[in-house]
């Protein structure tokens, strides 16, 4: 016997329906792109942090020929008198940029339910870069006397751009790393902002 069903009804919807509805938040464009930069920002953040740690382990470096050279040069001694310092920043860059490429893969292919690890993820590293940042304005000093007497060594002979000079050199490489840390702290700062935007939480929580 047919079961008449009044005007009006609705039938219940089961939890394990994925069909759209009304009650389902529209995902940002946004979402897929941010979460794949900040996959490759912490994917670089892994590769320097372990180059790093590789360099606080070397006991002696070839000469300097470049002023790239020079710069490493600088940056090893440096190392090496601030030792458990730049250690500890850069094992600390390494750790939570593995968990923010955990965390953007995460949001990328299985957006639902990964909104709390990606914004945690992106507050460590902001924190991380801060510390970084606050470390190597500490070091600049001592990185800047150090450059200067790699570049200033008649031994090493390091070719300078024309019209440079070593104070020169030693000034622009020294706000460079500074400014280029600030820089990654304003980019993480964005992404964390952006993640936290009521409507990108609404989709990636619900």
């Amino acid at each position: 016997m047919a079961v008449r069903r009044r005007r009006g009804y609705v039938p219940p919807v089961s939890a394990d329906d994925d069909s759209p509805s009304a009650a389902t938040p529209e995902r940002p464009r946004s979402i897929p792109l941010t979460a794949a930069a900040t996959m490759a920002f912490a994917f670089f953040g892994v590769e320097r942090a372990e180059q790093q740690l590789k360099l606080a382990r070397v006991d002696r470096l070839p000469p300097a020929h470049d002023l790239s050279g020079a710069l490493l040069h600088a940056t090893w001694r440096t190392a090496q008198d601030h030792r458990r310092l730049t250690i500890a920043a850069d094992v600390g860059t390494l750790l939570v940029s593995v968990l923010l490429f955990v965390a953007g893969s995460r949001v990328l292919f299985r957006p639902r339910g990964g909104g709390w690890l990606w914004r945690q993820a992106l507050l460590g590293s902001a924190l991380v870069a801060a510390v970084t940042a606050g470390v190597d304005h500490a070091l600049r000093a001592g990185r800047a006397s150090a450059l200067h007497a790699v570049l200033s060594n008649p031994a090493t002979r390091v070719p300078l751009e024309r019209g440079w000079t070593v104070d020169r050199a030693v000034d622009i490489t020294g706000a460079v790393q500074v400014g280029l840390s600030w820089v990654v702290l304003a980019l993480l700062g964005a992404a964390l902002v952006y993640a936290s935007r009521p409507r990108v939480r609404a989709y990636l929580d619900a």
